[in-house]
C-alpha cells in the first residue's frame, strides 16, 4: 500500500496475551459451600427464635416456696404434691415388670407443671440441707418417670420424680425443678425451688411408714 510522502503508517497496539484460566471449582465443592451456607443461614434463624424475651430476662432465676406452692417461671409454673418413701420400685409394662432395689431410700416426689406458651419438658434434682446435689435415679426408667412428659401449654400436667439418698440426708432436702440444659449450659435457665417440709421428726415419719415396693407404670 502506497503512503504519502512524510506521513507515518498508523499502527495497531497488539492486544493483551488471554489470561489463564483460574483452577475450576468442583460441583460437589460448590453443592457443600450453598448446603454450608443455608446451615448457617437457619442455625441463626433457630438460635433467634429461642433467645429470652426481656421479660424472661428479667425473671428472677429462682423462684423459691413450700409444699403446694405454685412457683412462677417466665418458661413454666410447677407446685410440689407429695413426698412418699420406698425401699424399691417396680415398673410395670404390659408383658413384664421391673424391681429396682436401692442400698438407702427411694424418695418419690409427685409434681404438676404448666407451661404459658410453648411446650416444655422438666429436669428436677434434690439440694440437702448440707448442699449436696442428688440427681434422679438411673435405676427407674425415663419413661415412668415426670422428665418423658411434655408439659402443654395452657395445661397442668403431673408426674413423679424418683430419687435414691441417705435416710440421714433427708430433713430439709429441696426439690429444684429445672428446663433440661441440652446446649447453652446453666446460663439464663430459671428454676423452681420447693421446700418439702421435711424436718427431722417428720422425715423419720415418712421413712419408717416407707413401701417395700412402690408400683409405676412404665412403657
Amino acid at each position: 500500500m502506497a503512503t504519502s510522502p512524510g506521513l507515518v503508517p498508523e499502527t495497531l497496539p497488539a492486544p493483551p496475551p488471554p489470561r489463564p484460566a483460574g483452577p475450576r471449582v468442583p460441583a460437589w465443592r460448590r453443592l457443600l459451600a450453598a448446603v454450608v451456607g443455608v446451615a448457617l443461614v437457619c442455625g441463626a434463624v433457630y438460635t433467634r427464635s429461642i433467645e429470652l424475651t426481656p421479660d424472661e430476662l428479667n425473671d428472677p432465676l429462682t423462684t423459691s416456696g413450700g409444699m403446694g406452692d405454685a412457683l412462677v417461671t417466665g418458661q413454666f409454673t410447677t407446685r410440689a404434691e407429695k413426698v412418699e418413701f420406698a425401699r424399691s420400685v417396680r415398673v410395670k409394662r404390659t408383658y413384664s415388670t421391673d424391681d429396682a432395689p436401692t442400698d438407702h431410700i427411694f424418695m418419690i416426689v409427685k409434681v404438676s407443671a404448666t407451661a404459658p406458651r410453648r411446650p416444655i419438658q422438666l429436669a428436677a434434682h434434690l439440694v440437702t440441707a448440707d448442699g449436696a446435689r442428688f440427681d434422679t435415679t438411673d435405676r427407674v426408667e425415663t419413661t415412668a418417670t415426670f422428665a418423658y412428659k411434655w408439659v402443654q401449654s395452657g395445661w397442668w400436667a403431673s408426674g413423679l420424680f424418683f430419687f435414691e439418698i441417705p435416710p440421714a440426708r433427708v430433713a430439709g432436702a429441696r426439690l429444684v425443678v429445672s428446663v433440661p440444659n441440652t446446649l447453652y449450659g446453666d446460663v439464663y435457665q430459671p428454676e423452681t425451688s420447693a421446700d418439702l417440709g421435711l424436718d427431722a421428726a417428720g422425715a423419720a415419719r415418712l421413712i419408717d411408714a416407707a413401701k417395700d415396693a412402690y408400683e409405676v407404670k412404665g412403657t
